[in-house]
């Protein structure tokens, strides 16, 4: 469970009134916010910085922890923490500046910009890059399949530009990933004939005070007063640095000091105007005229009937959240290197201290749920191509099950269809009739039931399936063998993988994906097309 656990925790890592109400702010809830802190962090290990922004000034401002393990720093107002995500709202801002002054438009095709994507099958917009609907591959994911640990952003810049398929068409689906907005930073980079970082400089951070703020491409650079990244394991800090140094996606370096005057400018804009926020926060409209709670860099949602807007942002260690409630003139800012969900804890339950006279709960009805009923929710569901769950029915307590495993972890029931999954933090499943949403924290993954038929063992011969595989498009090589029985991949990097049969056809590794192998006319593989979280149908020739 543990290694499922952590499967799970890295394909994500690879994700916040009513009008005319008077905002009512407690008087006296610093104490508290105090006490929120100092239970998530203590002052000799890895901490954060918090602030509350109230009517355009900070109102409250704490640090609590080290910024630096080794020589026993502490974490102060002036220590920069990536920002990880939260770096997509200044790309999308700094576009919106541009397409104002007339140097692009969020409605034309991305391919008018960069020529090298001309041979991708329909258009995509910038618009479509900014809101995840483009259907163009992840970075981290194609880094990983290539064996690439580290990149800077321009060796990922290459790397994109060299796709030539898609996922799925542009406007189908909304599928987080960080490819869109690496892709604006380069258009940017082209239509406004500098460098991507020093027009962030010159259009937002100079403007609004933002000194001690830069965007950062490579992991080589130094970066002033860092607090640096770490993961704890068994009371031992080892490093866990950045792997990929993109900008537009990600890659910004900034102070909670810093970006307490981006909250401000949302909240009184000096710097673009309130028309470019209203544009970032509007809900997405797929093809199906389904609507998506993400607008252009922004995510927005209703928190115990307070309307909020918010994002967060997560890279090696590094952990960030900000909020904005707008009709309360409110926002909330929280940055770490603690590896863990603390964020979300202190910034939501800021929030319930801080409006509370505005607060309105209302907890469901628990009832109790039989076996029966909990039969509809049975099945095998894909998580993605690749990774798959049991759910079982069983005493009246359904059961999650990591696929081809024995093992059953009960998932509490909370109310009507929602159940906890208490083994990540801020998880839960919410089933419907062919599928369950698999919330983690703001992250929605949808898991469809999947049909799955394993075929018997001596209905695979194994040795038709032996041979070497190449993607021509990301120049990556693959070997398929057998050993003691079993279908075993292994590339020029990393540890072999066991390939698990899935069908007659296709095959599947947790850590790698799904492959559909292809076949000619008389029936003989001439490849497969692999899938995973964020990429699809990559085709390997044999």
């Amino acid at each position: 469970m543990k290694h499922q656990i952590f499967i799970i925790l890295l394909l994500v890592s690879q994700t916040i009134a009513v009008l005319g109400q008077t905002s009512i702010i407690e008087q006296q809830p610093y104490a508290k916010i105090d006490s929120l802190l100092n239970a998530h962090f203590t002052t000799n290990k890895t901490g954060a910085a918090f602030a509350i922004i109230k009517n355009g000034k900070t109102t409250y401002k704490n640090v609590i922890g080290l910024a630096n393990v080794e020589y026993n720093i502490p974490i102060t107002d002036a220590t920069t923490f990536n920002i990880a995500s939260i770096s997509k709202q200044f790309t999308t801002y700094l576009a919106l500046l541009l397409e104002q002054e007339g140097k692009l438009s969020f409605n034309h095709d991305i391919r008018t910009y960069l020529p090298e994507l001309i041979h991708l099958p329909s258009k995509i917009t910038i618009k479509q890059l900014t809101n995840h609907t483009h259907g163009l591959a992840n970075p981290d994911e194609l880094a990983r399949l290539k064996g690439f640990k580290t990149m800077n952003h321009q060796e990922v810049v290459k790397m994109l530009l060299n796709i030539k398929q898609v996922n799925y068409k542009a406007g189908e689906k909304y599928e987080y990933n960080n490819t869109g907005y690496i892709l604006l930073s380069e258009i940017i980079e082209r239509v406004g004939q500098k460098p991507f970082k020093k027009q962030l400089q010159e259009k937002i951070f100079i403007p609004l005070g933002m000194k001690d703020t830069k965007a950062v491409d490579n992991n080589d650079m130094v970066v002033n007063n860092k607090a640096y990244s770490y993961n704890l394991d068994n009371d031992m800090y080892a490093s866990n640095p950045v792997q990929l140094a993109t900008i537009g996606s990600s890659g910004i370096y900034t102070t909670i000091n810093d970006l307490a005057l981006w909250a401000k400018n949302y909240q009184n804009p000096v710097v673009g105007n309130s028309a470019f926020y209203e544009k970032m926060q509007a809900a997405t409209i797929l093809n199906s005229k389904k609507e998506i709670n993400y607008g252009l860099g922004l995510q927005f949602d209703n928190y115990k009937g307070i309307d909020i807007i918010f994002h967060g942002g997560g890279t090696a260690s590094y952990r960030s959240y900000i909020l904005h409630a707008p009709k309360h003139k409110l926002s909330i800012i929280f940055l770490s290197n603690a590896n863990n969900f603390s964020g979300l804890d202190i910034v939501y339950n800021s929030i319930d201290l801080l409006l509370k006279r505005n607060i309105k709960t209302k907890t469901p009805a628990k009832i109790a749920i039989s076996n029966d009923q909990l039969k509809k929710h049975t099945g095998t569901y894909e998580f993605q191509p690749g990774v798959y769950y049991n759910i079982i029915a069983k005493k009246d307590t359904l059961y999650f099950q990591p696929f081809g495993t024995k093992d059953l972890h009960p998932l509490p029931h909370l109310y009507g269809n929602t159940f906890d999954f208490p083994y990540i933090p801020h998880t839960k499943f919410i089933f419907y009739e062919d599928k369950f949403d698999f919330r983690i924290a703001d992250f929605i993954y949808e898991c469809f039931k999947s049909g799955i038929k394993q075929p018997n063992s001596n209905e695979i011969e194994l040795t038709n399936f032996i041979g070497t595989f190449r993607n021509k498009e990301h120049s990556i090589v693959y070997d398929l063998s057998i050993e003691e029985d079993k279908l075993i991949l292994t590339r020029t990097f990393g540890n072999p993988i066991v390939l698990n049969v899935l069908t007659l056809e296709s095959f599947y590794s947790p850590e790698l994906g799904k492959l559909d192998f292809t076949y000619d006319l008389n029936k003989q593989i001439t490849g497969f097309k692999l899938s995973g979280q964020n990429f699809k149908n990559i085709v390997f020739k044999k």
